[in-house]
């Protein structure tokens, strides 16, 4: 299992491969759209980290095919840092976004922490109203249909549901779904809860926020 690096500058993606094969990430590195999905296509992927500029198509166009055919982590490393680009690729199934220049060490830590909230956790079933989750599994039934969630939203969701009913603040969805110990200052959270929201549509679960402390998971009649 090896960490995909989908970079154009050769260079900064040699530098990459190196640096994540010395830090126990087995990498190899493509530089366009089309052979990144080539790539995932044959598995043994661990994750993408993914810049966006890519010669041949958008990485946003990437992050959406990805998605549609596994819920391999994704972590986007580019230069675009306005706000809408952050949110499209969030919104389209990308796990984590850091922004060109970088320090390596943070990029460590991010692969890390996406990592572990794409490893299977000891199984267990939760059901609230129409809804059933197990947790290790992306689908999550929704009335009579099978949902697929992206690791971040199901963490949210499974999150939220543990602690039924309970105020769960910010920082402890930012802390225990995505593994900030500290706020990145974006809209992430709030991203997150509109897409599992919009997957949940039509359910007996409701996910409420409660300004200035947080969201709480509720069965509605």
């Amino acid at each position: 299992m090896i960490i995909l690096v989908v970079e154009d500058e050769a260079r900064l993606a040699e530098v990459l491969v190196k640096g994540l094969g010395e830090e126990g990430f087995p990498a190899e590195a493509v530089h366009t759209a089309a052979d990144a999905l080539a790539r995932g296509a044959r598995g043994g992927l661990r994750a993408v980290v993914l810049d966006l500029g890519l010669p041949d198509d958008d990485g946003q166009n990437v992050i959406a095919a990805l998605r549609r055919r596994s819920d391999i982590p994704i972590l986007v490393l580019t230069a675009r840092d306005a706000v809408e680009q952050r949110v499209h690729a969030l919104d389209h199934g990308a796990d984590d976004y850091l922004v060109k220049p970088f320090a390596f060490e943070e990029l460590l830590a991010r692969l890390r922490a996406t990592l572990r909230r794409a490893e299977p956790p000891a199984r267990r079933r939760f059901r609230v109203g129409d809804v059933e989750l197990v947790t290790g599994e992306p689908a999550v039934q929704v009335g009579d249909r099978s949902v697929t969630f992206s690791p971040r939203e199901r963490a949210l969701l499974e999150l939220l549901v543990r602690r039924l009913d309970e105020v769960v603040p910010r920082a402890d969805i930012l802390r225990d779904a995505f593994g900030y110990e500290l706020d990145p200052g974006t809209n992430l959270v709030e991203v997150h809860i509109a897409h599992v929201r919009r997957k949940l549509a039509g359910s007996r679960l409701q996910i409420e926020n409660i300004r200035g402390y947080g969201y709480r998971a509720r069965e509605v009649t």
